[in-house]
């Protein structure tokens, strides 16, 4: 008996691509909701970092803080919308968080950014606690997990939510032009094209748009696929779209070019381990 062919896949994202306020909390909750409502029926719709508190590269007001499940942020969360927040925290700084709920099963999915900013002008280190954990979790059709900005300059990070299992990685960003825009947007065309070719996944880069903080964000916000194209892309004004992911065709690929199923991950284990400093130099790990 011939075996039936299995009925495609697919996840449905939205872009919703803002330029907040910083501070101006309930009017950024707003003008994502606006965009949102035009969008139509997806699965999940992604903001860009701190969508909902703005980035002034100075702290946050303790009323602008937010638990992850303050009921300002409901409405938005519950209906697919991954929010950029400062999450509160009751024992020190507060977490550079994003939080999204597959509202068909009710799975959130809550990730605290891994790599805040060490350097000027960010200095996010000073502003942020760094999270502790990297999750994936299954939404509509795809296992997804969540990057922000700067974890994508330290590639085990993306490479590790491969690992676990994501098929689609969802990066929300806060990327300003700086002294050399041409140079900031080719990094990233590198980081998201590597990303999404090496392992195999779809990438959704949601940058914010417009000024704020004294600082001109660029916007571009895009999906890759895994083969590096771009799918859909954002200018530098506020907007949203969607697309339409093959997951039936992401996991043929994986399965006909297994390049993540031959990964030594033990032997990366072991280069790593602690009682190995001597192995490593001779390594060059």
């Amino acid at each position: 008996m011939t075996a039936r062919p299995e009925e495609p896949r697919t996840l449905r994202v939205g872009l919703l691509q803002t330029a907040p306020v910083f501070g101006a909390v309930e009017e950024n909750l707003t003008r994502i909701a606006e965009l949102h409502n035009g969008l139509g029926p997806v699965d999940l719709a992604l903001t860009p970092e701190l969508s909902v508190n703005g980035y002034g590269f100075t702290p946050h007001r303790e009323t602008d803080l937010f638990a992850a499940d303050d009921p300002r942020l409901t409405a938005l969360v519950s209906a697919g919308v991954g929010v950029g927040f400062a999450e509160k925290n009751g024992s020190g700084l507060p977490w550079n968080s994003c939080l999204l709920t597959d509202p068909s099963t009710g799975t959130r999915h809550l990730h605290r950014k891994l790599q805040p900013v060490s350097y000027a002008p960010w200095n996010e280190h000073l502003l942020f606690q760094a999270g502790a954990d990297l999750r994936t979790a299954d939404f509509g059709a795809a296992r997804i997990a969540t990057a922000i900005c700067n974890d994508m300059w330290h590639p085990v990070i993306p490479w590790l939510a491969a690992h676990a299992g994501a098929e689609v990685l969802m990066v929300p960003v806060a990327s300003m032009e700086g002294a050399d825009p041409a140079r900031i947007r080719r990094t990233w065309e590198v980081i998201l094209e590597h990303t999404a070719v090496l392992l195999q996944c779809y990438v959704v880069f949601v940058n914010r748009c417009g000024t704020d903080g004294g600082a001109r964000f660029w916007g571009g916000s895009r999906v890759l696929g895994p083969d590096g194209g771009v799918l859909a892309r954002l200018g530098d004004e506020p907007g949203a779209t969607v697309v339409e992911l093959d997951m039936t065709g992401l996991r043929r690929l994986r399965s006909e070019v297994p390049v993540l199923a031959e990964s030594r991950t033990g032997f990366i284990a072991g280069a790593l381990a602690p009682d190995r400093g001597s192995e490593r130099e001779q390594l060059h790990v």
